[in-house]
């Protein structure tokens, strides 16, 4: 039929999706309802995928953006689930068994754990119809059933603290410097969206470099204080991280660097207060 069928892991959720004409909808419905409700887990095919996570793991090791991230997770959420990693340690990867997969499955994949999300020209009803013929059998997860979402956990504990490892034989240094941020249902959630669109994304390569809108980025183009810098905002279900992502080879000046980053965090933090409480908000 022509569709694209994935799935992937974040720190929160497993998502298997479909992309397919609206015709082939509920074939790509049932495909997945079959992935979910019926897989084999046979021990031979565990074993591929072993080794495929195996050497993802190993692509993961060497994108630095990914391991500052990794460890920024740690540090703001030391020993909680939300600051491991999404692959898990080597010794986990190679232990793992059939029978933890299906325990894992039987406990998770649960009707109040699970959602059916359609996009594009599929009519909201016969998603309906779909979700009740195809997952319509599965069962709440017992006592936690009433609940209701996010009720099951506590919210995680950020910690405020800090992480360096350092490689003089590295040719650049990758800083990633964060404060809590919001939930996905939080009332700031858009607020700390506007607030990243304000710091903005910066990189030297680009022939706008010296003369984008963005005050930081006039620092720090001015004064040679990195090759890049990205602000983020990643919210999960009741916490988040907001913060900017650093990539600089001027060794010298890390110091400069960072202290001009934190005074824009703490600049527009403040400013967001002054607005909340009806100050008037003065950007800059």
């Amino acid at each position: 039929m022509g569709a694209h069928l994935n799935a992937y892991t974040a720190r929160e959720q497993t998502v298997y999706y479909a992309r397919c004409f609206k015709q082939d909808t509920p074939a790509c419905v049932e495909i997945i309802s079959d992935i979910l409700q019926n897989s084999k887990l046979d021990e031979a095919a565990i074993e591929r995928e072993r080794e495929v996570i195996l050497r993802e793991q190993e692509e993961v090791d060497k994108q630095f953006e990914e391991v500052v991230f990794d460890h920024l997770h740690a540090t703001a959420f030391p020993g909680q689930d939300l600051g491991r990693t999404i692959l898990g340690p080597k010794e986990n990867i190679l232990s793992i068994k059939r029978d933890d997969l299906v325990n894992y499955i039987g406990t998770n994949y649960r009707a109040d754990r699970m959602v059916l999300v359609s996009a594009g020209g599929v009519p909201h009803e016969e998603v309906v119809k779909l979700a009740e013929k195809h997952f319509g059998k599965i069962p709440p997860s017992g006592k936690y059933a009433t609940l209701g979402g996010g009720a099951q956990k506590s919210k995680p504990r950020f910690v405020g603290s800090e992480v360096r490892i350092r490689d003089d034989t590295m040719q650049h240094a990758h800083i990633a410097l964060a404060v809590e941020g919001v939930g996905h249902k939080h009332p700031d959630y858009w607020t700390m969206l506007v607030m990243q669109a304000i710091v903005g994304n910066w990189d030297r390569a680009m022939g706008s470099a010296p003369h984008l809108g963005s005050r930081f980025s006039n620092i720090v183009a001015k004064n040679g204080l990195a090759n890049s810098f990205m602000s983020f905002s990643t919210s999960y279900s009741d916490t988040g991280l907001w913060g900017i992502y650093l990539v600089s080879e001027n060794r010298v000046q890390l110091d400069d660097l960072v202290h001009f980053c934190l005074r824009v965090l703490s600049l527009l933090l403040v400013e967001e207060v002054n607005c909340r409480n009806g100050h008037g908000c003065h950007f800059r």
